[in-house]
């Protein structure tokens, strides 16, 4: 009678450990969606505030579409700087290193030339 008894308490331990695992998951997701709601009303209020500097009055959604119309060509203008940046980097790289490969060239053939007319000497 007492493995049976040790037994009922083992399995109700182990359900009230699944049932409070349930428990923090179910409380993670509601954590978890109110922090995406969150974000949401601030990207809401951040493209609206947008919206209202460059196109005044209007609907608050279609202030909104707006705003975040203009912040998506903004950071789409942001890119395409930062993309020519980067090729600008790299072709002035690309350069240096020829002009690196040129000077190095140059020296060897400087050397060869040192050389040629010690062995004449």
């Amino acid at each position: 009678m007492g493995e049976l008894k040790a037994l009922s308490e083992e399995s109700k331990g182990l359900v009230d450990r699944v049932k409070d695992l349930g428990r923090q998951v179910y409380l993670a997701n509601v954590g978890l969606l109110a922090l995406v709601e969150e974000e949401s009303r601030k990207q809401y209020e951040k493209a609206l505030e947008a919206g209202k500097q460059s196109h005044g009055e209007g609907t608050e959604w279609m202030l909104a579409a707006r705003g975040l119309v203009d912040q998506l060509v903004s950071e789409a203008s942001q890119l395409k700087v930062e993309t020519l940046r980067v090729q600008a980097q790299q072709a002035r790289e690309k350069l240096l290193a020829s002009d690196l490969v040129e000077q190095a060239q140059k020296v060897f053939q400087d050397l060869v030339q040192a050389g040629e007319k010690r062995k004449a000497a």
